[in-house]
């Protein structure tokens, strides 16, 4: 048997070409997970913008007066995501939130002191903190906490309640992979 370069016995590609289901399958492939990759940043994208968050109409996006933001606040936390843990480690969760503003500068605590108390930024019409997670509830890797745990707050002002959402997560290690848990809610002053 003859190929069509006229070697006996051929493979049916030129010498030293390579297989055809490389030529063909490496770029179909490639494109493939640049779709797939862009088709998830998508999703993503939308899921935890506070103008899509539970209950009302989206936000003006307006800077509001910190008379309006100041006090303690509670919603109940609806489970978005969920990443890096066994099924029953994610649920909902009330979250309570202290927003302190002397002298007209905020400042945001979730739960309790232990998780600091970081100013509360107005940032392309949304209320931004952000600040680590104690060790005493952070996921726990090679049978200690996990130093890289953060969390991240979103607030958007509704009709005088905060709407928003509230994330926890780790950056994957030597001995650990990632985690993210995330939260939508609607927060009432009490």
């Amino acid at each position: 048997m003859t190929d069509p370069y006229g070697r006996p016995g051929g493979t049916g590609r030129p010498p030293g070409g390579m297989p055809t289901w490389v030529a063909v399958g490496l770029p179909v492939a490639v494109a493939l997970l640049v779709v797939l990759t862009g088709a998830v940043f998508l999703v993503l994208d939308g899921r935890d913008r506070p103008d899509t968050q539970v209950g009302g109409s989206a936000a003006s996006g307006s800077r509001v007066p910190s008379s309006e933001l100041e006090g303690h606040w509670t919603g109940e936390g609806q489970l978005t995501l969920c990443a890096g843990f066994d099924a029953e480690g994610c649920s909902g969760r009330q979250i309570t939130l202290t927003i302190d503003c002397p002298g007209g500068r905020c400042a945001v605590t979730p739960f309790d002191r232990f998780y600091g108390s970081p100013p509360l930024r107005f940032e392309e019409g949304v209320y931004r903190a952000s600040g680590p997670v104690p060790a005493d509830v952070a996921p726990i890797c090679g049978g200690a906490p996990t130093s890289s745990a953060l969390w991240r707050l979103e607030l958007v002002v509704r009709d005088g309640r905060l709407g928003g959402s509230y994330q926890e997560s780790t950056i994957q290690g030597f001995d650990c992979g990632a985690t993210a848990v995330a939260w939508r809610a609607l927060f009432e002053r009490t």
